[in-house]
């Protein structure tokens, strides 16, 4: 689904180029089109950039948290917390702010929050390498909360509002593992509070298949 995702964003890039940027027209958050009824502007923005730098560095960042967020959730959990990110950073966005958007930082950001959430939730398993990510973490999103109150241009209320989206969901979602220690062999068990997506049972130390 990452690759499926950075091909998405390049393909749209192009359609707003050739399009002479009708497309971006169209997809952008533009609050008065919002409450005018075009309920597509909550996701579609996700998918557009402003310009060429935009778009790679979104895509960098992508392609940095995407692959270990989708191993450790799933596919369809992956794309639950992605799109949910992407909508909630919108609508915080639409809420709070008057100017239009585009850009898939949102999403991205809620990825980090649910890469964040697995790690809190799973710190008694992981110890100190818990500890190093969140703190990976953590000054990551000091740094680009920074880079937002100085850079013009920056949908802060978006990044936040995906930040909040992402970890919501995949707390909701998932993964959260307990291990049946009384099982033998011991067993993996997925227990998010809302099982829709919940993994099946992994035996500790076998490979699931991918």
């Amino acid at each position: 689904m990452t690759d499926t995702l950075l091909f998405a964003n390049c393909l749209a890039f192009l359609a707003q180029a050739a399009s002479g940027q009708r497309v971006t027209v169209w997809g952008a958050k533009i609050n008065a089109a919002i409450a005018a009824g075009e309920l597509w502007r909550l996701a579609t923005p996700a998918l557009l950039h402003g310009n060429l730098v935009h778009l790679a560095t979104n895509q960098f960042a992508l392609n940095s948290l995407g692959p270990l967020i989708e191993r450790l959730s799933g596919r369809k959990r992956f794309i639950a917390i992605y799109t949910a990110a992407a909508v909630a950073g919108t609508a915080a966005s639409y809420a709070f702010t008057v100017a239009p958007s585009v850009g898939a930082s949102g999403a991205i950001f809620g990825l980090g929050g649910a890469l964040a959430v697995f790690f809190v939730r799973h710190r008694s398993y992981f110890g100190k390498a818990s500890d190093a990510v969140l703190a990976s973490l953590g000054q990551s999103l000091a740094i680009n909360v920074v880079m937002g109150l100085v850079t013009a241009n920056v949908d802060n209320w978006g990044h936040a509002g995906g930040l909040a989206g992402g970890a919501l969901t995949a707390w909701l979602l998932g993964p959260r593992l307990v291990v049946d220690a009384g099982a033998v062999p011991p067993v993996a068990r997925d227990r998010p509070p809302v099982p829709l997506l919940a993994a099946a049972p992994v035996v500790i130390g076998q490979r699931r298949r991918q």
